[in-house]
């Protein structure tokens, strides 16, 4: 039989959301009277409060990490025939979103012991078609730039 063990909590999230329960489940009443689950007020009040809080002009609400790489891939001018280098043990999205401009992903070995991308190694596999680089940062660790 496997007793229960006691542990000091990394974070007590029940008690977090007690404190917002009431106001969270106020906005979220909001949204589905109102049926503006895409778009809608209250997506704007947060993309303009966002953009005032990291002191921008503009802020952007996405409907996934996916669909934000994408954007950014295509807005730093990616497309057909462009080569993207990142990691092959990241979630399948920063490969989707290379190939989804065109572009072709290209794989850089990782660091064994940080399991992020190894930069000592990004510059053998540099060529003329290479137009970025994307890291991806893996539990809690970030890439080393």
């Amino acid at each position: 039989m496997i007793s229960e063990i006691n542990s000091v909590p990394f974070v007590d999230l029940k008690t977090n959301f007690s404190e917002i329960k009431n106001e969270y489940f106020e906005i979220i009443s909001s949204i589905i009277d109102n049926t503006s689950f895409i778009l809608g007020k209250k997506v704007k009040e947060f993309e303009e409060a966002f953009a005032k809080y990291i002191n921008v002009k503009f802020a952007i609400a996405l409907n996934s990490g996916t669909t934000a790489l994408h954007l950014a891939l295509i807005s730093s001018g990616i497309g057909k025939n462009d080569e993207v280098i990142t990691v092959p043990n990241s979630f399948f999205a920063t490969s989707e979103a290379i190939a989804y401009t065109g572009a072709k992903p290209k794989f850089v070995d990782i660091d064994p012991i940080t399991f992020n991308i190894d930069s000592t190694k990004i510059r053998s596999i540099i060529s003329d078609k290479t137009k970025a680089i994307i890291p991806v940062h893996l539990y809690g660790q970030p890439c080393d730039f």
